[in-house]
């Protein structure tokens, strides 16, 4: 269902029945604000602007109930479909109008996504323009809860996704995905922002169509979601009008270690990346394997589709021991499953899921919240029975209230209405009594403020003289101060005054480890193989000593002569009896590889070698970097900088004694 630019009159033709939208609207009107107190209703953040507003039609049949939210490029509201009298979804890009012909290649754009159906996916009902020119599209809305809310609940609870949740999830998108790269168009925007379970227990996709065209417009502004999401394979930012199939791979990857994480990926896009290949490291060789690909830079190394991701994923959890034809662990979320069950999981009912409750879905009842309030000419809702009832019991409407039936399409006073009038007509009395009991208990306060107020006046008065004389006497009869010696100053101070070390020892490094981490050609899957065997090598050998003769030497150039900065430690750890060595420094460093090697690889685009730099720095007894330096060449480069900020944010154990002065050497690398 698509709008389209009539070429020769210039307005809205009607193609797959979403006719023009009717001339109701101003252009510019701000966000319509809704009325105090409606607690389902949501109010537009305050600086950014659209022409629509509740009760506003878009296309000839949504009629605008209120807004959803804003982000990526485009503005969400609620809408009642008057031709199906089912609750859609518009979003309004909030782009300039591109121009008649841009319009028409979107238009087919989404014609064509249009067509592609999956019961997996979202449907898109089409896209047309408002009065004000702005492109809007028109999608169905889903009762259920984002993947990345039902994953944050997990967390909280102190669980994660197991592998079953994991592969019936991805799998259902495999399938959509299929379809959609079968119809010769890709998703490109896949996060779990945008993959839901509904109250059926099915998975659904999002933003199919739409979001790709909205970061194609974020990369024009350069701003926006889509363009640092970590989700979002790297190469879609740079040229999202040329993203393929193997973006989706990518992104499948991000999806499945976001759910097997256990406290979620961190937002630098490097950073998750190198995170998600050491967390699944711990998983079986085919599983680790499998998104190591899946993540890889190099477009043709990724699985060929959607279906060879899906059957690999498929071997992978069978090598775990993961059954998934058989009935899912206990505590699993209630999701439709992705293939054949045995009998005795046929035998179940797959939809009775009360456990979603808790995960922030909404009821699937589409008659539940069938009311909409009127309230200053504008309707708000929808409600169900209770939520009106609880704005009646706040006094937020009252028995004359207009209430609009989306079901009967009939809008008369709350108390007409059968479900209501007995609960209108016993509250009544209540109200009137309370109000009455209000009146009495003001009109009481105001005779006893008046009679008490000229006494009130006096004392006030006496207390003035009282304090102003007792003041005076104090300024004319105080003693002396004394002064407070400088020492027992700071001894009422709990942090510890500590001067930089005068000596940074030498750390001793594996070069050859180093020199693999840095090296372009090393993928992420062989860094993360060569850390842990090195892990692995390390057991039961523990605290190696550090006086040899370049562990004990002074850095050059760099003596301390006395006369540096107190360094002041602040944090609250106080350190303690624990002595911190190079292994325990060398792990430390390495646990953040991901990190590093970013800043070097950053370097590597522009200047095709790095000669290597040595950071100087000093740990404090609370496990705090302090004094980061960045010695020789890359002093004041921007890899200098980036390195800096790296080791600035290290936490290293608490450990007895002094400021702990440390040098580690990171090799060059020629690309």
């Amino acid at each position: 269902m698509v709008c389209r630019l009539d070429p020769i009159e210039g307005k809205m033709s009607e193609e797959n029945d979403i006719p023009e939208s009717p001339s109701r609207q101003k252009a510019g009107r701000g966000f319509q604000e809704t009325a105090p107190g409606v607690f389902s209703s949501k109010n537009a953040p305050k600086g950014q602007m659209t022409s629509l507003g509740t009760g506003d039609v878009v296309g000839g049949r949504f009629k605008v109930e209120r807004y959803l939210g804003a982000s990526g490029g485009s503005v969400s509201y609620l809408c009642q479909d008057s031709k199906t009298n089912k609750v859609a979804v518009i979003k309004v890009l909030t782009m300039a109008y591109p121009g008649e012909e841009r319009v028409k290649e979107l238009s087919a754009f989404i014609r064509k996504a249009s067509m592609i159906r999956h019961a997996n996916l979202t449907r898109l009902l089409g896209m047309g323009l408002t009065d004000a020119q702005e492109i809007f599209v028109a999608l169905e809305f889903i009762r259920g809860a984002t993947i990345s809310n039902i994953m944050r609940k997990k967390r909280e609870a102190g669980g994660k996704a197991n592998l079953y949740e994991m592969f019936t999830i991805l799998a259902h998108v495999c399938d959509s995905l299929s379809v959609i790269h079968d119809g010769g168009m890709t998703h490109g925007v896949l996060t779990p922002y945008n993959v839901y379970l509904d109250t059926s227990g099915r998975v659904r996709i999002g933003n199919f169509g739409f979001g790709s065209m909205a970061a194609e417009y974020q990369f024009q502004t350069q701003r926006g979601p889509y363009m640092d999401s970590i989700y979002v394979a790297p190469e879609v930012p740079e040229a999202p009008d040329l993203m393929s199939s193997a973006a989706d791979i990518y992104s499948l990857g991000m999806l499945a270690a976001e759910m097997l994480s256990p406290n979620g990926l961190p937002d630098d896009r490097d950073e998750a990346k190198a995170e998600a290949i050491m967390m699944l490291s711990r998983y079986p060789a085919a599983l680790s394997k499998l998104i190591a690909q899946a993540l890889g830079e190099d477009l043709a190394a990724r699985p060929k589709n959607a279906k060879s991701f899906r059957d690999a994923l498929y071997r992978a959890v069978g090598e775990a021991g993961v059954d998934v034809h058989l009935a899912p662990p206990a505590g699993s979320l209630p999701i439709e499953p992705a293939v054949e069950q045995s009998e005795a999981k046929v035998e179940e009912n797959l939809f009775d899921i009360p456990e979603l409750a808790g995960l922030g879905i909404e009821s699937s009842d589409p008659s539940a919240e069938r009311y909409l309030v009127q309230k200053n000419g504008l309707d708000y809702g929808p409600f169900d029975k209770e939520q009106i009832l609880a704005q009646l019991y706040k006094d937020e409407i009252n028995e004359n209230t207009l209430v609009l039936d989306r079901i009967s399409r009939d809008r008369v006073e709350l108390c007409k209405i059968d479900v209501f009038k007995k609960e209108v007509k016993a509250y009544i009395p209540k109200r009137e009594a309370r109000l009455k009991k209000e009146a009495a208990q003001r009109a009481k306060l105001e005779r006893q403020v008046k009679q008490a107020g000229k006494g009130t006046l006096m004392v006030a008065i006496f207390a003035m003289f009282v304090i102003g004389g007792a003041q005076l006497f104090y300024v004319l009869t105080r003693p002396e101060p004394l002064p407070l010696p400088m020492g027992n100053a700071f001894a009422q101070m709990n942090y510890k005054f500590l001067p930089p070390p005068k000596e940074f020892t030498a750390v001793a490094v594996d070069a050859d480890i180093l020199k693999n981490i840095f090296n372009p050609k090393s993928s992420d899957a062989e860094i993360a193989r060569v850390l842990t065997k090195r892990r692995k090598g390390q057991k039961g050998k523990a605290g190696k000593s550090r006086k040899g003769k370049k562990g004990n030497a002074r850095t050059k150039g760099e003596e301390d002569d006395g006369t540096g900065p107190v360094e002041v430690d602040m944090s609250e750890g106080n350190g303690s009896e624990h002595i911190l060595d190079d292994v325990e420094i060398n792990n430390i460093i390495l646990s953040k590889f991901g990190g590093l090697r970013s800043c070097v690889m950053k370097e590597l685009k522009v200047n095709r070698k790095f000669s290597g730099a040595t950071i100087k720095f000093f740990i404090r007894p609370s496990g705090t970097v302090g004094g980061v330096k960045v010695t020789g060449k890359y002093k004041g480069s921007t890899v200098g900088g980036c390195l800096k900020s790296k080791f600035r944010r290290m936490k290293f154990p608490e450990h007895g004694g002094f400021n702990r002065g440390v040098t580690y050497p990171l090799p060059g690398v020629t690309y």
